[in-house]
Order: structure tokens, then sequence, then C-alpha cells
């Protein structure tokens, strides 16, 4: 790090219309800088963002974090407005910025939310010496490998659970509001502090292991070794944890797949591509069956913060508590030698290509936006609605010219021209009527569903917001 740059935390977390990140939005955004020893620096970040009127949300979202669309509107900044004060308050030089489960959510959130607004999607999380990290995983691995002194929850079935709120219940730590994003906030920065004080050397450990360099040290097919791995996607009885061994390179750079050893390789090595890729795939009715076999393989992507760590750290207590037999592990690793199933494995998870996306705001991954645009972006970020009005730059990538329509109607519509409101006009009402039958069918269902005064209140609520945004039919 650079001695100019004092490295700091920024807990965050977001409350979101939804699920999907390509249709959905974020509706509150807070976080809290902290020192890397949890101590806070300054007033924490608390934002509404202000729902645009192409959007119907996801009813049950509403009724998990109460915030109303109208809500959004009365209180909360525009997208535009927000990012700005996101790139002034939080995306500062030396961030680590942090959450828990981030990577596969609210960071999907953020960056589609930044593609949609003209920012680059990615550079927020490591340029001026930023990063990321993912506080899900370490929990698991610290439950996994160094549980003592911390109290761990468990379900009304006995199995293990790591929910935000019940760990902070069962060590009794504040938490006054789950599913408020600030409240989530603080009850993280509690359960970061928690693990810091009671297994110091873990938590440092998988602080510095969140860099990707440092992963692909570990994780790598060179010198392939058996290391420690904390995922969801192994199963909760073994707290998500095993021993796996990197055996081919993964469907895209930076990605590995790998073996989970604590599975005979011999079981899938006269297993045909077709049957590996349909294990790979199975529903999940298919996975319920007890006679379904679990495809032994994922992929690591050096880059999402996985929870990794040598097999060294394994001790008896460990082994025990996952139910890790290492001799059963050193038979599969020379198993796995024999089989020649690393390269099957790879055809297994090789990317055939991906349709573009259908829709312009779900585009963010077919491809990036060449340097020849980012001047164009610049100039729109910077603009405000009187300099939008007649600024029609010749872009070469074909998604931004739909973009800045949508730009221009969610953020700045006074600067719409007629033929531009039009055509605004046209897909806002093809978006809403396209959703409006399934919003409806869950409305409907929630209201015969429950008693609660506050969901019926939500409920209704949402109504209000559909008849408000949807166009009027001739």
């Amino acid at each position: 790090m650079n001695a100019r740059v004092t490295p700091t935390f920024f807990f965050y977390d977001l409350e979101t219309s939804g699920l999907d990140p390509r249709r959905h939005r974020i509706m509150q955004f807070a976080g809290q800088r902290t020192t890397l020893d949890l101590e806070p620096i300054g007033e924490p970040v608390n934002i509404l963002v202000s729902l645009a009127d192409d959007v119907l949300p996801d009813p049950q979202a509403i009724l998990v974090t109460g915030i109303t669309p109208q809500k959004t509107r009365e209180e909360g900044y525009s997208e535009a407005d927000f990012l700005k004060v996101l790139h002034e308050k939080v995306i500062t030089p030396g961030t680590i910025i942090t959450g828990f489960n981030s990577v596969r959510f609210d960071d999907e959130f953020m960056r589609y939310l930044l593609y949609r607004n003209f920012y680059d999607p990615y550079e927020w999380q490591w340029k001026d010496e930023s990063s990321r990290w993912d506080l899900l995983d370490v929990v698991r691995m610290t439950r996994a490998l160094r549980p003592d002194g911390i109290e761990w929850p468990v379900t009304d079935k006995g199995d293990a659970t790591n929910r935000l709120e019940l760990i902070t219940a069962k060590n009794g730590l504040a938490h006054e509001k789950a599913h408020d994003a600030l409240s989530d906030v603080y009850a993280l920065i509690d359960v970061a502090r928690l693990i810091k004080t009671k297994q110091p050397k873990l938590f440092e450990y998988l602080l510095n292991a969140r860099n990707k360099r440092t992963v692909a040290e570990l994780v790598n097919l060179d010198n392939p070794q058996p290391f420690v791995y904390a995922s969801g996607r192994y199963p909760k009885e073994i707290l998500h944890t095993t021993v796996a061994i990197p055996i081919a390179n993964g469907s895209r750079p930076g990605a590995v797949i790998v073996y989970d050893l604590r599975h005979n390789p011999e079981d899938w090595a006269k297993k045909s591509i077709e049957e590996m890729k349909a294990a790979r795939f199975a529903t999940r009715e298919q996975r319920q069956d007890p006679a379904f076999m679990p495809l032994p393989v994922k992929e690591l992507a050096h880059n999402k913060c996985p929870a990794i760590a040598p097999l060294g750290v394994l001790d008896s207590a460990a082994q025990e508590r996952l139910k890790i037999d290492m001799a059963t592990i050193q038979k599969h690793l020379a198993a796995l030698r024999k089989t020649g199933l690393a390269d099957r494995m790879a055809e297994v998870f090789a990317r055939d290509g991906f349709p573009k996306a259908k829709d312009v705001d779900a585009g963010l991954y077919d491809g990036f936006i060449g340097g020849g645009d980012k001047a164009h972006m610049s100039a729109i970020r910077a603009a405000d609605a009187k300099a939008l009005v007649d600024f029609n730059p010749k872009f070469l990538d074909e998604r931004l010219p739909h973009l800045l329509l949508r730009y221009k109607g969610r953020n700045y519509p006074q600067s719409l021209s007629a033929s531009e409101r039009d055509a605004w006009e046209a897909y806002r009402g093809e978006r809403i009527q396209k959703d409006l039958p399934g919003f409806i069918s869950q409305i409907q269902h929630a209201l015969s569903t429950t008693s609660n005064e506050e969901h019926h209140f939500l409920l209704q609520e949402l109504q209000l917001w559909a008849e408000s945004i949807t166009p009027a039919t001739e």
C-alpha cells in the first residue's frame, strides 16, 4: 500500500426492489467507514435512491424492507445524484469495500447501477488502491476451522446457520432492525470485530488473502496442491467447507476448476460429459432425490475473495467437525491423478458463448466499453439537464444510445426532446405492461394470505404506485 494512502474499511449494505440486478433497483444504500481496527470514522452514509417510474418492484422485497417506492421518490436521490455522493464519500483511495454476501449480491447491483449511469462498472473496487472483501465466507471458515470464543446459531431443526441477525442475537450484539441497510451494516461491523477479537490470526489471514494474486499463489495449476475451501456451494452438514484441489482452467480468465476431494473420482471417471453436465445443471427438485450425486467440482474465481487456506490449518478438531478423513483425501487425490478427469471436467465447464441481452439494461456483460466512448461517458456524467438537451454524441458502442435515452428519462426527464419522450414512454409502457400481470398476482396473493396491518399498508402503497406509473391506454 502506498505510504500516502491509509487503508480503511467501508462496510456497506443495500436494500433493493428485488433479487435480479438486471431488472431490479437499489432503493437504500448504507455504509460506515472504519479503521482497520474497526473503529468508526466519520458519520454513516444512509441514502434512499429514488425508484424510477419504469420499475414495478417485487412485492415480497418491499414486505421485507418496508421501503415503498413513494418514500424513495419523496426522500431519495436520483441514481445519477446518488452516484456523485458515492464517489465523493465512499470510493476514496485505499478503501476496502466490505459486505456480507456482497460479491454475489450487492456488488452485482452496484455494477449494473454504474453501467446504467455511464460509469466504469469495475474500477470502483480496484482504482487508487481500493479493493473488496466479503465477510460471509469469512464467517463460514471461522465457524468451520476456529469456532472457539463465538456462539454459533442453529435452526429449529438443529442445522448450522450463518444468518447475520442470528449471529448477533446469539452473541448479545445489537441488531435493531434486520433488513434495514444501516442496521445491517452496524451488525456486520460487530461480527467482524467479534471474529477479529476471538480469532485474530484467521481474520488477518483472510483479509490479506482477499487479493487475487494471493489467491493465485495458493490455487494454481502450475503446482496444484490440496487446500481448504469454504463456499456456500458446499453442504451445510460440513459447514460449507472442504478440501479441494485445482484441476483445470475455468471458463473465463482468472477462474480455476477445483475438485472436492471428499468425493471418490472413480465414481465419475466413467460418466459421460452429458451425465456430468446434467449433474451440474440439476434442478432443485432433482437435488432433493436421495440418489442424486452432486458434481464434485466448481469454479473458483481468483477475484471474488474466496475463503481459502493451506491444508495445514486442518487440526484434528477441525477434521472431526468437518467429517474429513485425511487418509481418504489422500486416496482420492491419488485416484484423481490417474483418471484423466481434469480434461473432461474442463469440457463440462466450457462456455459455449452467451447470447447478448435482449434488453440494454441487462447488457453489462455483453462486452467492455471501449476507450473511444470514455470521453462521452465522462461528459454525460458531468452534464446537467440543460446540457443534456442537445447532447447527441456519436457512440461507438451500440448499447450507449439506448442507455442515454433511459438515463435522461430516469434522471433528467426535462431534458428529453419530444421524439425522445415518445420513445421513453413507449419503452416504459412496454416494460410495465409486461411486468404488470405478475405484479398484480403477487399483490393479490399476499393480500389474501396476511393479516399484518403494516403489510396491508405496504401492499396498498404498491397498488397505488402501479396505478401512478402505468401509462393510460387509449
